[in-house]
């Protein structure tokens, strides 16, 4: 628990933006927990997987030009070796940092597998909107609203297709239609985005 506490609080040091930091951490952890509900899933290689998957990206971790996946299963592996987590457990959570993006193939255990689905779903409904406008300006891939609302429709076609699990795919049908219904009402009250 201490180590636990300790990962925290290095997390909140890396003022990583809201979007990407601890909250996001934490749900998909919880989100994972949920999803995987009828299996017996190890606590620690999902809690550890979940909040360390995104390190690589956040200020002072981040290198230029390396894929946060891999950036963040190395500061990672470091970061476990000197808090002298169990070594049998530090590659299978280094697996799961590796394979949480959308474009990997799911990782090994099915710590990876739930992790990668839940990361992949807090990029659709109502919290992935919130996340894709929070970021507007502060990603170079997101400069304006309609670089936003772009990444929405994007993500709502693209990504419940990525999820691999049965009770993830059926959250990201949900969570395609809270993006669709959004783009529909913000469309209609902006004049087809013109006002925006």
């Amino acid at each position: 628990m201490e180590n636990q506490q300790e990962l925290v609080h290095l997390i909140e040091r890396t003022h990583a933006h809201p979007a990407l930091g601890l909250k996001h951490c934490l749900r998909v952890y919880y989100l994972a927990k949920e999803l995987g509900q009828n299996l017996t899933l190890d606590e620690e290689i999902l809690y550890l997987s979940s909040i360390l998957h995104d390190i690589g990206k956040y200020p002072g971790y981040a290198l230029p030009n390396v894929d946060h996946a891999l950036r963040s299963k190395g500061v990672a592996g470091n970061i476990l070796q000197k808090m002298m987590y169990s070594p049998t457990k530090i590659p299978k959570i280094l697996d799961a940092i590796e394979s949480h993006m959308y474009y990997s193939e799911p990782g090994r255990s099915d710590e990876a597998v739930y992790l990668r689905d839940s990361d992949i779903l807090d990029n659709l409904g109502n919290i992935g909107l919130m996340r894709l406008f929070s970021l507007v300006g502060q990603d170079e891939l997101l400069q304006t609203p309609e670089d936003a609302i772009q990444r929405a429709r994007t993500f709502a076609e693209a990504l419940p297709n990525k999820v691999y699990t049965k009770p993830g795919r059926r959250m990201a049908v949900k969570r395609r239609e809270e993006i669709l219904r959004f783009l529909a009402g913000l469309r209609r009250q902006t004049s087809e985005y013109a006002w925006i």
